[in-house]
């Protein structure tokens, strides 16, 4: 499955302006308002909603993007302080279950009972948190299957005499159904996934809200099906679709569970296969089955590593998101970052009392305000997305394949899409040329066209477009956009002396400051990319330990977040400081084998799709 120009189409759309964004979703999805809001809300509710008389809480816009197929996975999303607490409690209690730290989950969940029954979605939340708690303890199957039936049938009430194909649902409902048939009507479970095999075929889903279901969706396929009864041919073409899918997404939902299920698979054809099929056949089926089992230790290794499980024990993933912010904390810290004063901040725009009242989450003002005083603060007024601002769909393909170029060296093709790019984009918008003018300093510095020097004046001056390089180095409270954090980590990159620099620090104070407002899982991406830098510089400082430590909890929170992508630059990086502790004589732990580890790295490249990085191990391993 590719993204679709209707995936773009829907992400193009205005998030501030959620009333046009639900008629214009409609209509690229073709869904009507009666099946966009059955069993969640009122057809009445619906119709004041997309006319703009009516602003929805967070719980019920979220349920209604979600079936609309408006996935904000990856963006900035800025809430009002009610909305925030909302993502905040929710992302807590996701989070408490993903670590088995059921009783601080509970406690959180105890909300949910004094809420009353109005607050349907949140009643369906709880209860399907409270099934997650009790499916990890084991728990009474009667017990687990009352629950899940009660979740469901709050908003798919006629489940038992609909088809799925017949319904407007989110991921989240998809699975409730998978998990209410699992419990309640196992015999009716294979035909369940059959329908919504064919549901998800649409291009709905963007990749990455595909990956939420089909992977699982393939795997209670295959449990459900008699092992006499399994077509092996189309289990292993669904296993390798959702193999597929989840390396180029980097993501590890159910990914052990379809490894296995494709070895099992692979090893019945070889097995079969007699002298006469051919040597070729035969050597090409055994190269299978070794890759897939080097993947499936590899991921093993790296989950002793970490002490966390290999199998996907709840369906809690589908609740996490990530990266939201208070809209007034945004403001807030902005401002004091700039300098700026209430007064001056407000000018043209709303009163001083306004600003006062805002910051301190007593008031909260049309969303037209608060675009003008992000303006003004050098901040998106339109919705951010991939680091730049436009709606014009044809922006963001290219700038997937930028990002994709980018990480493959392909700068030739990163000069050519750039200047496609321009045709899409404002450059006379900061953010836009920020992102661009970026992209071409790393070109450059791909071409060796440039000295460290002039690299690091560069960037400084890209990240000037929105904001002082002196404000960002200030040891304060900050709000930076993902676009300077990246211009502030190449500039910490750039400048490495084997030091802990000042950008490095300014990054790493941002880290703190994240984990205390909301924990490291509702900020991973930035997490990720930020701290394994740091890890690797701290192993070329060597100093090894603080390295390693700050890799394995990188990796171990990763894992929390079912994200791949950054577990080999930790496991690398892990084993190079190992290898240069040998070198030196400092002890590390016994048995330890670097060859063995970096053959764990190359089948975590291989699955990550990461050949840059694959290349880079070989090297090390043949100069061992």
């Amino acid at each position: 499955m590719g993204i679709s120009k209707k995936h773009y189409e829907l992400q193009a759309l205005d998030l501030w302006d959620f009333p046009t964004l639900v008629r214009k979703a409609r209509e690229i999805q073709h869904i009507t308002l009666e099946d966009l809001c059955k069993g969640i809300c009122s057809f009445s509710m619906i119709g004041r909603i997309e006319r703009g008389e009516r602003y929805p809480d967070k719980e019920l816009r979220d349920r209604i993007l979600a079936r609309l197929g408006v996935c904000s996975d990856g963006y900035e999303n800025f809430l009002f302080q009610e909305d925030y607490l909302v993502w905040k409690r929710k992302q807590g209690i996701v989070n408490a279950i993903e670590k088995s730290n059921y009783e601080a989950a509970e406690n959180l969940l105890k909300y949910y009972d004094e809420a009353g029954e109005t607050d349907k979605l949140g009643m369906q939340f709880s209860l399907v948190m409270r099934a997650q708690i009790m499916q990890k303890q084991n728990e009474a199957h009667e017990r687990i299957a009352r629950l899940c039936e009660e979740a469901v049938k709050l908003t798919v009430p006629d489940i038992d005499c609909r088809a799925v194909g017949e319904l407007c649902l989110s991921v989240q409902e998809l699975d409730m159904i998978l998990e209410y048939e699992r419990y309640c009507h196992p015999e009716r479970l294979a035909s369940r996934c059959e329908e919504i095999l064919t549901y998800i075929k649409s291009d709905m889903f963007d990749i990455y809200s595909y990956v939420k279901i089909y992977p699982k969706v393939v795997y209670y396929l295959y449990i459900s099906t008699p092992e006499a009864e399994r077509d092996w041919t189309r289990t292993l073409r669904l296993c390798n679709d959702g193999i597929e899918q989840l390396r180029t997404a980097g993501r590890m939902y159910y990914l052990w569970e379809l490894l296995e299920i494709k070895k099992e698979g692979m090893t019945k054809l070889l097995h079969q296969v007699g002298d006469s099929k051919g040597a070729i056949i035969r050597q090409t089926l055994e190269n299978i089955v070794k890759t897939t089992a080097d993947w499936l230790d590899a991921l093993d290794f790296v989950h002793n590593l970490c002490e966390t499980h290999r199998r996907m024990e709840s369906s809690c993933y589908l609740y996490q998101q990530k990266e939201a912010y208070c809209i007034s904390d945004v403001i807030r810290r902005r401002r004091e970052m700039l300098g700026l004063t209430k007064k001056k901040l407000c000018e043209g725009v709303c009163s001083e009392k306004t600003i006062g009242r805002l910051e301190a989450n007593k008031t909260k003002p049309q969303l037209a305000v608060v675009r003008r005083l992000f303006e003004k603060m050098n901040l998106s007024g339109e919705y951010q997305r991939l680091q730049v601002a436009t709606d014009d769909v044809r922006a963001f393909t290219i700038i997937d394949e930028i990002v994709r170029c980018v990480n493959k060296r392909d700068f030739v093709s990163v000069e050519v899409l750039l200047v496609e790019l321009e045709k899409y984009i404002c450059m006379d918008n900061p953010i836009n040329k920020q992102f661009k003018d970026r992209i071409e300093i790393h070109m450059n510095i791909g071409y060796r066209k440039y000295a460290k020097e002039d690299t690091i004046d560069q960037l400084k001056s890209v990240l000037e477009y929105t904001l002082p390089y002196n404000v960002a180095l200030k040891s304060e409270e900050k709000y930076l956009t993902n676009a300077e954090v990246m211009c502030l980590l190449n500039i910490a990159v750039y400048a490495k002396e084997k030091s802990i620099n000042s950008a490095f620090s300014v990054l790493m104070d941002l880290c703190k400051q994240l984990e205390q407002d909301d924990g490291i899982i509702e900020h991973i991406s930035l997490w990720e990319i930020i701290m394994t830098n740091v890890a690797n510089t701290y192993g070329s400082m060597g100093q090894y330990d603080i390295s390693n430590a700050i890799s394995l909890k990188t990796m171990k929170e990763c894992i929390y977040c079912y994200r791949m992508n950054a577990l080999v630059l930790n496991l690398y990086s892990i084993t190079w400081n190992n290898g240069e502790c040998k070198k030196k004589n400092i002890p590390i732990f016994e048995g330890y084998q670097e060859k063995y580890c970096l053959h764990k790295c190359i089948a975590l490249c291989q699955m990550n799709k990461n050949t840059a990085q694959e290349k880079t191990v070989i090297n090390r391993l043949k100069n061992l």
